[in-house]
C-alpha cells in the first residue's frame, strides 16, 4: 500500500466552494476511477485554508493508472480551470510505510 498525500492551499473566502465543487464534482469522479480517499483535512491553526487530502492506492502502476484515468475525466476538465482560480500552492507526495503504526502495520 503506497499513500498520496496532497496539501492545497485555498484562496481565503473560497472554502466552502473548493469544499462544494470537491464534494459534488471531483470526489465523484475519483470513486468511478478507483481513487480511495483516506481522509481530508482542513488547517485550524497555522496556515489558514490549506486542505490535506490522503489517497490510499495499492502499489505505484495503481497510481499511475487511477490518475490518468482520473485528469482524463471530461468532468475533471470541466472543473480544473475554476479549481486553478479558487486555489494556490499545491504539492503532493507519494507516502511509502515503514511497517509500523496504526495505518501502516504490515
Amino acid at each position: 500500500m503506497i499513500y498520496l498525500h496532497v496539501t492545497v492551499q485555498v484562496h481565503r473566502g473560497k472554502m466552502n466552494e473548493w469544499t462544494r465543487i470537491f464534494r459534488e464534482h471531483l470526489l465523484p469522479a475519483m470513486e468511478k476511477h478507483g481513487q480511495r480517499l483516506v481522509a481530508a483535512w482542513k488547517t485550524s491553526v497555522g496556515l489558514y485554508d490549506e486542505v490535506t487530502d490522503l489517497y490510499a492506492f495499492e502499489d505505484f502502476t495503481e497510481f499511475q493508472k487511477i490518475r490518468e484515468k482520473l485528469f482524463n475525466e471530461p468532468e475533471v476538465q470541466k472543473w480544473l480551470p475554476i479549481i486553478y482560480e479558487i486555489t494556490g500552492k499545491e504539492e503532493s507526495k507519494i507516502l511509502t510505510p515503514l511497517g509500523y503504526g496504526e495505518m501502516t502495520k504490515e
